[in-house]
């Protein structure tokens, strides 16, 4: 059997349904037989496609790049997989070896590029090594904590003969808890005066929004989510639900001022921009999940949503908090609709689109997309790395198995990855996006407002960009909304993509300290 037929064979034992990509010539031979291809128009947005489907379905994916250019193309891509916990199998071809020697046209050292960025890496060194080393690469990229692994392929590898010998795959065990832990924690939330609980992206992960929902409630503390989590945490339509926590050190010490005990389950910390403050000083700190950074505080390695399901028998009730309504809100999006702010429009588009998934590169809006939208589950993604360009490509892997997705994006970071609109087009995936024009990079304006005021009005801060005419280039259905927002009810409609525009207030607010 040739090479390109092992691989073929094999990729159907492994159940690898999905995979994207942008071939050159060092790809074809190892395509011969492999279907289910979505092409996109840079290889970029093939690995951003193949991470959106990923974390959407929490399994493996594959994307195949064009080799060293390719590779290179996608490294900021490949960062972003890795932290967002992504269990992708990146593939690349590699110049026939036969020829290596002379350093020939596209060849490089693919393995020492990746090898800061993935769990796994091999290249195929006879056609016999395929079924293996795709084997090892899906169960290694699925075992918690999940990530990105990478094969190499050489042209002639997939020429020559060999046998084909088929491999039992296995799901990683991600049913750990630890009983004597479990215990040992609810002794601690429990002899705390005032406990803090924070939820992270395993929430999402696992599907555990009943068990931390119930858990909570048991509790009857605040509960926080992750600073920047890269998908939903915890239910926040539950009235013990604080709000998200912001990524500073003092910011997040003032969050938790009253309490001796910070409990932080399938979650981490993370911190932008620098603050003098050290985190949680004085404070007894825990973390649980299957992905610690074991950056402070105690860790315990179990799957979160079976902690959450024994503990919340354990534990004590240790308050009544009860979230606030904010009265404001209405009076803030009345004012708003004069001047097309965000909250106005995010606001009237949750109305329409509340049982979408969302997918944000807002940038300078998430935190209103966050809280008007909400978490729930499989219901918000973004970059864990704050990449600009992710979220198209994204969207467009997730709207392969997701019929509802909207993706809300900004002026510049939609240029980043337009051609997605290409992908979208062609396999008609009904992917729905509603650009935020507000005519310029506003998280930069504000923090250079805050740190930097010199820089406020550079002009290479400032964007005029035509973005319905870029993006009927693509052939998509696109209009620019008017002040009544009438047109979220057209964007919502049909089956295929969609892009809505809508001119909002330039003005910068004030987002850093």
């Amino acid at each position: 059997m040739k090479g390109y037929e092992i691989l073929y064979n094999s990729l159907k034992d492994a159940k690898i349904n999905f995979i994207s990509g942008n071939p050159g010539t060092t790809e074809i031979p190892m395509l011969r037989s492999v279907d289910n291809y979505y092409l996109s128009l840079h290889d970029s947005i093939a690995l951003g496609m193949a991470d959106g489907y990923s974390l959407y379905n929490s399994g493996a994916s594959m994307v195949n790049l064009h080799t060293m250019p390719g590779l290179g193309n996608s490294m900021a891509f490949l960062f972003t997989a890795k932290m967002n916990r992504s269990p992708v199998i990146v593939t690349a071809g590699q110049q026939d070896t036969r020829h290596l020697v002379y350093d020939p046209l596209l060849s490089g050292d693919t393995m020492s590029m990746v090898s800061d960025f993935v769990k796994y890496k091999y290249e195929i060194k006879n056609p016999e090594d395929i079924p293996v080393a795709l084997k090892r690469a899906r169960e290694i990229a699925l075992t918690p904590q999940m990530g990105p692994v990478f094969l190499s392929f050489p042209m002639d590898i997939m020429d020559y003969n060999g046998e084909y010998y088929k491999q039992q795959y296995q799901d990683p065990n991600y049913n750990i808890s630890d009983e004597e832990a479990i215990k040992e924690i609810c002794d601690k939330i429990n002899r705390a005066k005032n406990p803090a609980i924070v939820f992270g992206y395993e929430i999402d992960l696992y599907n555990a929004f009943k068990e931390a929902g119930e858990f909570a409630k048991k509790l009857g503390v605040k509960v926080y989510s992750e600073p920047l989590a890269s998908r939903s945490t915890y239910n926040t339509e539950q009235d013990n639900y604080a709000g998200d926590l912001l990524p500073a050190s003092t910011l997040m010490n003032l969050n938790f001022i009253e309490n001796d005990l910070i409990v932080f389950i399938g979650g981490d910390i993370i911190f932008y921009p620098y603050l003098p403050s050290k985190p949680f000083a004085g404070k007894d700190v825990i973390f649980v999940g299957t992905d610690l950074s074991r950056k402070t505080g105690e860790s315990y390695f179990m799957n979160p949503k079976l902690f959450l399901e024994k503990a919340k028998s354990l534990v004590n009730k240790k308050g009544n908090y009860h979230k606030s309504r904010d009265l404001t809100f209405p009076n803030k999006i009345a004012r708003e609709r004069l001047t097309m702010g965000v909250n106005y429009v995010l606001y009237m588009a949750r109305k329409i689109f509340k049982d979408y998934t969302v997918v944000d590169e807002s940038i300078s809006a998430t935190e209103n997309v966050r809280s008007i939208f909400g978490y729930g589950s499989k219901k918000y993604f973004t970059a864990k790395t704050g990449q600009l360009g992710w979220a198209l490509p994204a969207s467009t892997g997730i709207s392969v198995n997701n019929r509802k997705t909207l993706v809300i994006i900004g002026d510049g970071s939609f240029m980043y990855t337009v051609q997605s609109l290409w992908t979208m087009k062609k396999y008609n995936l009904p992917v729905k996006i509603l650009v935020l024009n507000n005519g310029g990079y506003n998280i930069l304006k504000s923090f250079a407002d805050s740190y930097y005021p010199e820089m406020q009005n550079r002009d290479y801060l400032t964007l005029n960009l035509n973005i319905e005419s870029i993006s009927k280039g693509f052939n998509i259905d696109t209009m620019v909304a008017s002040n009544d927002l009438g047109e979220l009810e057209w964007l919502r409609e049909g089956d295929g993509p969609k892009v809505l525009v809508v001119n909002t207030d330039k003005n910068i607010e004030k987002m850093f300290l």
